[in-house]
């Protein structure tokens, strides 16, 4: 119902219905409070849609972490997306703590999701934590995937009975 809240919203700000990353662009740019969430900068509506404007960032890097949930995305600045890269916030900021401080401060003022926050301001993120992270998401979708798979067996009917596994599940980054 939510999701159906914020269709209705984009369609009367801009006038037609959005592909689902425009959606989520306008759904984080309404949760940030229409600010980039690295540089603290207003974001302007009328550019939002703009290729290259504004860009949906993981906050910890898809690659370190396989995580692609909404806790884990930002829309920001498409230069600081560029700029900050295959790093997550802390990183990114690196030495300059004027910068940090004042982004620290936006985040615990404008960011009322907790798993949220403390990704955005979280300060150490080393090899071992990506590994259990990483592993984490894996088993997480390893475990969906078989409950799925054991779903679709239980409530479609399939053409061919006689056949031992109709349901083929297949390793990759598409599951």
């Amino acid at each position: 119902q939510l999701k159906e809240q914020w269709r209705n919203d984009f369609i009367s700000d801009f006038g037609f219905n959005p592909k689902s990353e425009d959606l989520l662009k306008y759904r984080l740019w309404r949760e940030q409070s229409n600010f980039c969430a690295y540089s603290v900068e207003y974001l302007e509506r009328s550019r939002l849609l703009e290729p290259g404007y504004a860009e949906i960032d993981h906050i910890l890097p898809y690659s370190r972490s396989l995580d692609d949930s909404m806790a884990n995305k930002a829309l920001v600045k498409g230069v600081e997306n560029r700029n900050k890269g295959n790093r997550t916030p802390f990183e990114y900021f690196g030495s300059d703590e004027v910068r940090w401080h004042r982004f620290e401060e936006w985040v615990k003022a404008n960011i009322r999701n907790a798993a949220k926050r403390n990704r955005l301001l979280r300060e150490n993120y080393n090899a071992k934590e990506e590994e259990e992270m990483k592993a984490r998401n894996l088993n997480d979708t390893r475990y969906i995937s078989r409950y799925l798979s054991q779903l679709l067996k239980e409530h479609i009917a399939f053409n061919n009975t006689d056949q031992k596994n109709p349901v083929l599940m297949v390793n990759g980054q598409m599951t």
